[in-house]
């Protein structure tokens, strides 16, 4: 059928969509028996997007000319597309991800009113390929939100363009699936040297303290196993995952011995069957969940565990990651439609093809904390270590089943292994490998490029107890230390402290209350709870720096990373100032003068941790002067007094200034300030 303008009615949701939601209603209640390996058949479609692909292939064969504006040639009910989507229609799936996703039929908008409308789009008048312009509009007819799917002649790489089953499992438990990861994790065995080189610790060469305890996972039973009872130190699985809500099964003392013959699986939270079978799906017989593997109501037993808990994840052959379960009893699969995160292709003239390019992965391994783009996992920092000291991990999310190494990612989106963007695996591999002097030099910069990342992306993660802020890195950092020779006071490098000391947040909060127990000191990014960023990203200056470290102390309070205590005592440039709020930019003022907008001495920000109170003293403390051949930049600490401690003080936040070369400031002139010596703690 060919599409033209002067003979084509835009459909119409009267006499369909009373069907649909009878539909609708039919397929939520009825439950058949769920089989973990069914799979989507790609490239199909509903009779709507039949009527969109003819309009298309019209367009792209030019049998009808283009309008300008373009006009609507498909529109839909949103649940009549989401259910559309779920039955199988392959065009349906991709529109609705990228406008009203639906996986589930808990998914569903039953009730909903909103109509996505379609119409096709052109970079240029000429270009042969364009995209469609999908636009969600609610029942009064105001656009809620737009999206373009584009359509081109070449599926994008990675993605398979033919019926690849675990790409197209619905189920993340389907055989195809698990037998993909278990080729992944085989792959990198063989052929990734670097990945093994990780996973050689001194533990797993029996110099140093093992897990006491690992899970035995048997075909049909699974017990607790004490390790020093075994005829050698066996490769093992550890688990990721968080603890959330649920009321997770616990090895204690009262219970030790009866775990030690058999742990009852059925009563086991969902997460720990899971990883089980995943287990026995691997190849392995022994995984590691903390748990059923450290005595939860011994002191002592924690303790001793938690400091080598870097290398139990470094240790093991791979971690299972719960990535898309917030709690213990939300389990590792997951049901989603794959139809939406593979290409759709069509035969738009006579062997002529063109495919729909589907939305971005809807989460990202690489961003943590808390976004829409974050899996639950990811939103915890003890999560960060396991993640980064583990030489491999299998993420089981909400969308797709991932694999990383220090090496190579991959997807079942993507099952391709491929080498693209490095992996935070390989930030702390590339840290622990660098020969550092102690001096800002080209070998620095890298260190400085991967710890860095290690550290914003540790930083936004939350804690149940935020006195494990130091605690639920202290793996990493012991690996550095070991591989370096640096020494690490409070999450900052005593040899490289003064870039260290930049860091900044970009919105203020408030710092934590010392009733709550100590956390860290106030110059160290670990005294927040909020992301932070390194104050210092182009190395390209030449740095003349303004204090002397004269001493830096930490009290540990334990010896898995815990402080109880720290203070840095420097000698710099001191000035007074005062902080100014200049639609919602804060700026440092000085003096009783007036300050003129767009000056050099306009131009000194206040980055703050907190806001302190107008009326509270605060001063300046130039750290450095860096130069380059256009520009220069003041950095420096904002600090004050602690009201108990006279010869205390805390830091504040951070300022810059940013200017040309040439351009004049009276900021920290002479007069303006005197050298100092304080103890900052």
């Amino acid at each position: 059928m060919d599409y033209h303008e002067n003979n084509y009615q835009p459909i119409t949701l009267a006499g369909y969509s009373k069907l649909d939601s009878n539909r609708l209603r039919n397929m939520l209640n009825s439950d058949g028996p769920a089989d973990k390996n069914r799979v989507a058949e790609p490239h199909k479609t509903c009779d709507t997007c039949r009527t969109l692909l003819v309009a298309l292939s019209n367009d792209l064969t030019g049998k009808v000319p283009r309008k300008s504006p373009s006009p609507v040639v498909a529109q839909y009910l949103v649940p009549v597309m989401q259910i559309s989507g779920l039955d199988g229609c392959h065009v349906c799936s991709i529109i609705s991800e990228s406008l009203c996703p639906a996986h589930l039929k808990a998914d569903v908008q039953i009730a909903s009113q909103s109509i996505i409308k379609i119409k096709i789009g052109h970079y240029t008048n000429e270009a042969e390929f364009g995209f469609l312009s999908a636009k969600l509009m609610d029942s009064a007819g105001k656009m809620v939100r737009d999206s373009s799917i584009s359509v081109g002649s070449e599926p994008s790489p990675g993605y398979p363009t033919e019926p690849l089953e675990a790409s197209w499992s619905i189920s993340t438990e389907s055989d195809a699936t698990l037998n993909l990861a278990a080729n992944w994790l085989e792959c990198c065995l063989a052929e990734d040297r670097i990945c093994e080189e990780v996973a050689m610790t001194s533990a797993s060469l029996n110099q140093a303290p093992f897990p006491t305890y690992l899970v035995e996972v048997n075909q049909d039973s699974i017990r607790l196993r004490t390790t020093k009872e075994l005829p050698s130190r066996p490769k093992y699985l550890t688990l990721s995952y968080r603890w959330g809500e649920s009321l997770v099964f616990k090895l204690t003392s009262k219970n030790l011995h009866d775990l030690l013959s058999d742990i009852p699986e059925p009563g086991l939270p969902k997460t720990f069957r899971d990883a089980a079978q995943i287990t026995r799906r691997l190849g392995y017989q022994y995984i590691w969940i903390d748990s059923l593997c450290i005595i939860q109501d011994s002191t002592e037993h924690w303790q001793k565990e938690s400091v080598i808990m870097g290398d139990i994840y470094r240790g093991s052959v791979c971690t299972i990651a719960a990535l898309g379960s917030k709690d213990a009893d939300g389990g590792c699969f997951k049901e989603r439609n794959p139809l939406c995160f593979q290409h759709f292709k069509f035969e738009y003239d006579t062997g002529l093809y063109a495919y729909f390019t589907p939305e971005l992965d809807a989460i990202s391994l690489h961003i943590t904390g808390y976004s829409p783009l974050v899996e639950p996992l990811h939103e915890r920092a003890w999560v960060v270590q396991e993640r980064m000291l583990s030489p491999r991990t299998l993420f089981f999310g909400t969308y797709g089943v991932y694999w990383e190494c220090v090496e190579k990612e991959a997807s079942t989106r993507r099952p391709q292994m491929l080498s693209e963007i490095p992996s935070p695996k390989y930030a702390l591999h590339q840290s622990c490998n660098l020969q550092l002097t102690g001096k800002i030099d080209n070998t620095y910069r890298l260190f400085w490029k991967w710890w860095s990342r290690i550290i914003t992306q540790y930083s936004p993660c939350g804690l149940t107890y935020r006195t494990d802020k130091l605690v639920a890195l202290s793996g990493l950092v012991r690996l550095v230390e070991s591989r370096t020779g640096l020494h690490n006071l409070a999450g900052l490098w005593r040899e490289y402290i003064f870039p260290e000391l930049l860091w900044y947040v970009h919105v203020p909060g408030q710092r934590p209350s010392s009733s709550d127990g100590y956390q860290a000191p106030s110059w160290s990014w670990a005294s927040l709870n909020t992301e932070v960023n390194v104050g210092i990203k182009d190395f390209n200056y030449e740095f003349h720096w303004k204090i002397e470290l004269l001493e830096a102390v930490v009290q540990k309070a334990s010896e898995n990373g815990q402080l109880s205590g720290g203070h840095i005592r420097v000698k710099g440039p001191l000035m007074k100032v005062r902080w100014e709020d200049v639609g919602q930019v804060y700026k440092i003022r000085w003096g009783d003068r007036s300050f003129i907008w767009n000056t050099p001495d306009d131009g000194v920000s206040f980055l703050p941790d907190y806001l302190p109170d107008p009326e509270e003293d605060i001063w300046a403390l130039l750290v450095v002067h860096a130069i380059s051949e256009d520009t220069w930049m003041y950095m420096g600490l904002v600090v004050a007094k602690e009201s108990d401690k006279q010869d205390s003080w805390t830091r504040v936040g951070s300022f810059r200034q940013y200017q040309w070369t040439g351009t004049v400031t009276e900021f920290f002139q002479e007069g303006k300030f005197s050298i100092a010596e304080l103890i900052i703690a």
